[in-house]
């Protein structure tokens, strides 16, 4: 029998003990400096997309949030992409207005194309691109296109593009062919538009009105986009014939809610009679159940837009 203590019960010396407890505190204490040291790199925070359609599981439901700079750094805290910029400033005969360009992921060994967005009256969608521009560019770039955000020069009171429209278009064609279609490694064939609201409006009576040789992609008019009673400039045969034009509208987005008095409904079935009674074929119109103006899926409209053309592309001259 042994008179020695057990071999599990050895006993070991007492600096032993103390070191293994020191270099425990060490480590815990390294650890809580790591959780509040706000030198450390945070995570980088995501948006929730589903409330703009996408579904829970799509993997583009969850992007990193686009979001401005706040400090001066080298390093790029913006997520909005290798050939992402954001706050650029383009000028155009005296008149000068800013954009971003959002890069969610663009495979530049194959054909990227454009998604031009124009923001809604106040301009939102380009001050706090954290939101729904964040879930544009994450559709844009899994059909490999860039999101370009341009903010309306017609930022006297309430920034709106339609107000002050043809001078605004004048800038924002300038702005496409001589910057994004020159600067950005995107083909011109696939060149596609969305709007919201007011800038749906733009889309309707200005753009498509006068400017369709922009639109190789087609456009989703969003919340709007109502008729413009002429043409500014006549179509041609294969305008009409292969020209996407979509209008969506929440069904109870009829100007009655007292957030929103536009009447949306009224203007987007104008807006898509007046194109398809002008020999326009490809136009749609879609009152969405249960939607008003505010909660429209404008992510899974994108999603649709850009799936028809990349099934069938189409070229606008």
């Amino acid at each position: 029998m042994p008179t020695g203590p057990s071999r599990t019960g050895t006993k070991r010396p007492r600096w032993r003990i103390v070191a293994v407890l020191a270099l425990l505190l060490v480590l815990i204490a390294a650890a809580v400096l790591v959780a509040v040291n706000p030198f450390t790199s945070a995570q980088v925070p995501t948006t929730d997309c589903t409330r703009y359609g996408l579904s829970a599981d799509d993997s583009r439901a969850h992007p990193h949030t686009v979001t401005l700079p706040t400090q001066q750094t080298d390093e790029d805290q913006t997520q909005a992409g290798a050939l992402g910029a954001l706050q650029q400033s383009f000028t155009s005969h005296g008149t000068t207005s800013r954009y971003h360009v959002v890069d969610g992921g663009v495979d530049t060994s194959r054909p990227v194309g454009l998604v031009v967005d124009l923001h809604g009256d106040g301009g939102a969608e380009y001050t706090e691109p954290g939101g729904r521009t964040t879930c544009l560019a994450a559709v844009a770039a899994s059909h490999n296109d860039l999101l370009v955000v341009p903010l309306t020069p017609d930022c006297t009171g309430d920034c709106t593009w339609w107000r002050d429209l043809r001078p605004n278009l004048r800038w924002l064609r300038a702005l496409v062919t001589q910057r994004l279609l020159t600067d950005l490694p995107v083909q011109e064939d696939r060149v596609s538009w969305i709007g919201y609201s007011g800038g749906a409006e733009m889309l309707s009576y200005g753009v498509l009105s006068g400017a369709r040789d922009l639109v190789t992609g087609g456009a989703a008019m969003v919340g709007g986009g109502g008729s413009p009673g002429s043409l500014m400039s006549a179509a041609d045969e294969q305008q009409k014939k292969a020209l996407k034009m979509w209008w969506f509208t929440g069904a109870d987005d009829d100007g009655t809610d007292p957030d929103s008095d536009f009447d949306a409904v009224e203007a987007a079935t104008r807006g898509q009679r007046f194109y398809e009674k002008r020999g326009f074929e490809q136009t749609r119109l879609k009152l969405l159940p249960g939607h008003d103006h505010f909660d429209m899926p404008d992510a899974a409209i994108l999603d649709e837009l850009l799936g028809a053309q990349d099934a069938q592309p189409t070229t606008s001259s």
